[in-house]
């Protein structure tokens, strides 16, 4: 039933414009769904930072996605945020604290609950950061979270369903930790999950079996991909392996693409083929599509860019083409490129609707190079 669908493509370079078409039929009438990015003009900043994610955030509450940027993976340098103007312009932005880090991953809530949002920075082998937010926008007040690891990821949840929001990080050769708020925006107590010789990169956090407890499902480099379920007092004695261990699975994302209820999980693999593990009632995942071609994928996304209502997936790749694959309703996918002439080391995909027409974009991070986005346009 599944089954990989390419979309032959003509190489086309319009000046300082940049078009991948794809028609598809809704309501018995042609429409063209458009990924524009205007021949580079549309990015976020114009540094070559060493750039390991995006997340976007309405910082300032002005109604607009603002952008996060954690820049430096295993070296010193600054992360930023960038104000969005309402139409998808970043043409304002401000440092993040006083000192250069070696930051993977940023995110923002309101930890300590005083109404402004703070920001989260998971950072490599030296203390991850929170700094807290305030009228006047400085970000200056700080402290630290977790243990001094390797930390490739960050989530935000409430974990222990005591109504505050909770840190979980995501560690590799190290201890993953769930740093639990105490409602004031201190974390000092923290439960750990996997064990020392994991190299996890990511975890979604997710109900899945849906028995109102939060579950953690991780991408595992070199091993295989697992899923850790809550018995309701956080622990997670319970785990569930899915995916092959000579994958080095560097992203996960979940969903429900075949409509049956049950959540499935895309795995973006570095060198192998992407895979979609189909949920049931047992979370067996035995059923697995994969995709035609194996990538280099770093960052993988599920989002509807469409708006049709089936499923699409983002793949952020190292060093090759990045590829959206739009879902069909026959259950395939089109698989087309976005720009061609760019093979980018792409760390990180967001999606968010940054120019505020009511459909998603798509961010990449890139390392050593200008941080991209596209404008989904819909004709």
């Amino acid at each position: 039933m599944y089954e990989t669908l390419v979309a032959p493509l003509k190489k086309m370079r319009i000046p300082l414009i940049f078009l991948i078409l794809l028609t598809f039929t809704k309501s018995g009438l042609a429409q063209e769904t458009t990924f524009f990015n205007a021949d580079g003009f549309f990015s976020i900043g114009t540094q070559s930072n060493r750039t390991a994610s995006i997340t976007l955030f309405d910082i300032d509450k002005d109604g607009d996605l603002d952008a996060l940027v954690a820049n430096g993976r295993h070296w010193a340098e600054h992360n930023y945020i960038y104000y969005n103007d309402g139409k998808g312009g970043f043409k304002v932005a401000q440092p993040l604290g006083k000192f250069l880090d070696a930051s993977y991953a940023i995110k923002s809530a309101d930890f300590n609950n005083d109404g402004f949002m703070d920001i989260a920075v998971a950072n490599d082998n030296i203390p991850n950061k929170i700094y807290f937010g305030s009228s006047n926008q400085n970000f200056d007040n700080e402290t630290s979270f977790g243990s001094k690891s390797p930390s490739r990821n960050l989530e935000i949840a409430d974990i222990d369903n005591d109504g505050d929001l909770d840190l979980i990080l995501s560690n590799r050769k190290a201890e993953n930790e769930i740093c639990l708020n105490d409602g004031k925006g201190s974390f000092e107590k923290t439960i750990t999950f996997g064990n020392k010789s994991d190299q996890t990169i990511q975890t979604k956090v997710v109900d899945i079996n849906k028995d109102g407890f939060l579950d953690l499902v991780t991408a595992e480099r070199q091993n295989k991909n697992k899923v850790y379920i809550n018995d309701g007092k956080q622990r997670y004695i319970n785990i569930i392996e899915f995916g092959n261990e000579e994958d080095e699975t560097r992203s996960i994302d979940i969903g429900d693409f075949d409509k049956d209820g049950f959540l499935d999980i895309v795995t973006g693999n570095l060198g192998s083929k992407n895979s979609i593990y189909f949920g049931d009632k047992n979370l067996s995942f035995y059923r697995i599509f994969n995709f035609k071609t194996p990538r280099n994928t770093s960052s993988i996304k599920i989002t509807d860019l469409n708006q049709d209502g089936y499923l699409d997936i983002v793949e952020g790749n190292s060093e090759e083409r990045n590829f959206v694959h739009l879902g069909q309703k026959n259950g395939g996918f089109k698989e087309i490129g976005l720009r061609e002439d760019l093979k980018d080391d792409t760390y990180n995909i967001e999606i968010g609707d940054v120019d505020g027409d009511g459909f998603p974009d798509i961010i990449e991070s890139n390392s050593g190079t200008w941080n991209l986005y596209y404008r989904t346009r819909i004709k």
